[in-house]
């Protein structure tokens, strides 16, 4: 007897297979990233297809059969049409699923960041200030910094060293000089009080290199290669 589950998810990625399947990737709340196969969906003429677009929060039901989970339906939950219209927003969003494409084992259950995952297109779809922006993004990289098991302290100096995890005050091989406002920013979001960052005193520049450093510290200790500046036009 075919058992069937149905649990929501956000899309973060899609292939398609044969003449008319498809693989997606869903990070989903109860089961975490899962790969679906969606049988002759290419020929579908259904308009909810697109609750199965990349960044789409979907209801699906599903069952697994041999190695592969089929899906039986879905439905749409939210589509973040703001983000999708917006470039900037957009670019943000990509380089967070390409972040979690990344980093998710499949049938890994991480409810905690899908929960931050989801809160952060949230508030991208309802937000289009860029210093605001690039301090989610900050936020985020740290959430995932911590959900890792790796952990920044603070320490002396201003040389941030990727190895020890710290700043430090000597010079080596793998380190980040960062200036005293910057600290400052790291600070904040370690001990987490990104919520105190003064948007009217933190500069932009500032923001965008604290971010830097955190995403140079996950391709370091985590052996990936996501840079943001692959997803973001600037100018």
């Amino acid at each position: 007897m075919i058992k069937f589950i149905t649990d929501r998810g956000l899309v973060i990625n899609k292939r398609d297979f044969g003449e008319a399947d498809r693989y997606v990737t869903v990070f989903t709340e109860n089961f975490g990233k899962i790969i679906f196969l969606l049988k002759g969906i290419r020929k579908s003429k259904k308009r909810e297809l697109n609750s199965i677009d990349l960044l789409s929060l979907s209801n699906f039901t599903f069952y697994k059969k041999g190695e592969n989970y089929t899906v039986s339906s879905f439905n749409g939950i939210e589509s973040y049409s703001n983000i999708k219209s917006d470039l900037n927003r957009l670019e943000i969003s990509l380089y967070f699923v390409a972040l979690l494409n990344a980093i998710l084992v499949e049938n890994n259950r991480k409810k905690s960041l899908y929960k931050i995952f989801l809160r952060s297109l949230e508030f991208l779809n309802n937000n289009e200030n860029e210093k605001k922006n690039y301090i989610l993004i900050g936020y985020f990289l740290h959430y995932i910094i911590r959900d890792e098991g790796l952990n920044i302290s603070s320490g002396e100096g201003y040389n941030f060293s990727f190895e020890r995890s710290k700043f430090i005050t000597e010079n080596e091989k793998y380190i980040y000089k960062v200036s005293k406002s910057e600290k400052s920013l790291i600070e904040k979001f370690i001990n987490n009080r990104a919520k105190d960052i003064d948007e009217e005193i933190e500069t932009l520049e500032d923001i965008k290199k604290v971010v830097f450093l955190f995403e140079r510290y996950l391709n370091f200790h985590l052996g990936i290669d996501i840079k943001l500046k692959n997803y973001i036009m600037e100018g």
